[in-house]
């Protein structure tokens, strides 16, 4: 049972330990306080030990009237293997149980950096999480020796999984300062820093890798997406040019039309007139003299002379 002074972390920790069994792992948060219950015996009667340890912490160990074993706003080196038994009692009986305090990450291992004339590429290694997976890293710069602002370094969260970054746009024979760390749910770990001098000259692979600064961060469904636009609208451009092709071909030809608009008013004004016929010649009289009358425009007719 756990009294009311014991906070949330023994509430856990008493679905954990059970009696009978000789260890058990407990995590617990930085700066919270602990309690550990003694599962073999409910009494104040018992002693805590902490294997392999002698230090200061042992006068923060407070022992609560029912055994539990309290240490108030615990910290890293507080982590190991705690024990309890019966006070002055010839058995062996006892309990063991690992605590392991979670923290914010420690500082990154070989943390190096390698720069050339106006880029440097810094690489590291993890030395452990703290107890929570990483969230992401940060890293910045500035002049060496310098009480300047830190400058950040694209992307300002690097992804958990990258071991190394690049900076850009440094300058020649120059000399930098450049600091890294990790982030875990309990907050920023702690702060590695190493220092790089700049190149004289620039260098064939370093210019590419300026050139293709950025590259890796394209997004290649901006792409896809531009290129569906330039190819539907390719496709209703040819629609439209199909479309009006067509109905240029059912349109009549334009010099039919024009001939039939020429008539009309010459058979409205001369009744008699029957398109490019000019003349008609008309049957022989008894006066023919192998003349035949002519016939004109206004319907007059015109005898030959008789001989």
């Amino acid at each position: 049972m756990c009294i009311k002074k014991v906070p949330i972390v023994c509430i856990i920790l008493c679905f954990v330990v059970v009696k009978g069994l000789k260890i058990k792992e407990f995590g617990a948060d930085v700066g919270r306080n602990l309690t550990l219950p003694c599962p073999i015996h409910n009494t104040k009667d018992v002693m805590w030990v902490r294997e392999e340890r002698e230090d200061h912490q042992k006068s923060r160990m407070i022992i609560l009237e029912n055994g539990s074993l309290f240490i108030p706003f615990i910290e890293r080196n507080d982590s190991g293997i705690y024990s309890c038994s019966k006070a002055n009692s010839v058995n062996d009986e006892k309990a063991r149980i690992k605590v392991h305090v979670n923290t914010p990450p420690p500082a990154l291992e070989n943390v190096s950096v390698r720069p050339s004339s106006i880029i440097a590429l810094i690489l590291w290694e993890v030395n452990g999480t703290g107890g929570y997976p990483i969230i992401n890293f940060t890293a910045q710069y500035r002049l060496a020796g310098s009480d300047g602002e830190w400058l950040p370094i694209s992307p300002n969260h690097i992804t958990p999984n990258s071991r190394q970054i690049d900076v850009y746009k440094l300058q020649p024979n120059t000399s930098y300062e450049f600091r890294i760390w990790a982030t875990n749910k309990l907050g920023r770990g702690e702060i590695t820093q190493v220092i790089g001098t700049t190149s004289h000259e620039y260098r064939e692979e370093e210019l590419a890798r300026r050139m293709l600064a950025g590259a890796d961060k394209f997004d290649t469904r901006v792409w896809a997406v531009a290129v569906g636009i330039v190819m539907g609208t390719l496709i209703l451009l040819g629609l439209g040019t199909c479309f009006l092709l067509y109905q240029e071909c059912r349109l009549p030809s334009v010099p039919e039309e024009q001939e039939i608009i020429e008539l009309v008013p010459n058979i409205i004004l001369n009744p008699g007139f029957e398109g490019n016929v000019q003349n008609e010649q008309l049957p022989a009289d008894e006066n023919s003299n192998n003349e035949t009358p002519l016939r004109l425009n206004n319907n007059t007719v015109v005898q030959p002379r008789n001989v």
